[in-house]
């Protein structure tokens, strides 16, 4: 799920700065509050699909902003603690939070859990649901529309589609695409990866099925 709006309330800036910038880049669209109170405000004014709110803050705390929230809205919220504490856990699932994570933040593990979180709240909008592939014809479709693939485009296709939401290196795609090493320079996958995109109707960023995940290598998104 994309065009999402997250609010994220945190007072530590340069995590705050980190969180939003790869949240953006992976998608979404983000609104950053530093204090309980401005947060409170923004949830009276505007509409999001998810929350993540650190329980530590100045003004009201994150357990404060999520009972305020939850008078009005059933949208997913994820805690951030620097606290392994019980007591905290049981507070937090008690006035309405979905899942809480300890810092320090870890970008990807972030994103797993937001990805989660959205998926249980929005489960009929995934894009991975937009594809099906059939193995005995070896044929593809898009929302009910067949695509003119490639045999080696239908080929990584189906691979993503086997590990969707898994993070699948270059090294790994050559090796078990293209059955040879990869030597570090060819970009025979990322052309197939590019012409994939363009097929799938998704060749801008930020990009709904196929994602780059920086350093790492592609996923197909759930």
């Amino acid at each position: 799920m994309r065009d999402t709006r997250v609010l994220l309330v945190e007072d530590d800036a340069p995590l705050a700065e980190m969180m939003q910038t790869f949240l953006e880049e992976e998608g979404f669209s983000v609104h950053c509050c530093h204090n309980g109170d401005d947060a409170c405000y923004t949830l009276d004014r505007e509409s999001f699909d998810l929350a993540i709110l650190d329980l530590m803050l100045p003004g009201r705390d994150g357990l404060e902003i999520c009972r305020h929230l939850r008078k009005t809205s059933d949208i997913p919220v994820l805690m951030l603690t620097a606290k392994d504490d019980d007591m905290v856990a049981t507070a937090s699932l008690q006035l309405g939070v979905d899942n809480y994570l300890q810092k320090p933040v870890r970008p990807h593990l972030l994103l797993a859990h937001i990805e989660a979180l959205l998926r249980r709240s929005y489960p009929a909008n995934t894009p991975v649901q937009d594809i099906h592939i059939n193995p005995t014809t070896y044929t593809a479709s898009l929302k009910g529309t067949a695509l003119e693939l490639t045999s080696g485009e239908y080929e990584l296709l189906a691979y993503l589609c086997e590990r969707a939401g898994e993070i699948i290196s270059r090294e790994q795609l050559y090796q078990d695409i293209r059955g040879i090493p990869f030597d570090g320079t060819d970009r025979a996958i990322d052309l197939r990866i590019s012409t994939l995109r363009k097929k799938l109707n998704d060749d801008q960023p930020p990009y709904r099925y196929i994602k780059t995940v920086r350093s790492k290598g592609y996923l197909l998104a759930l």
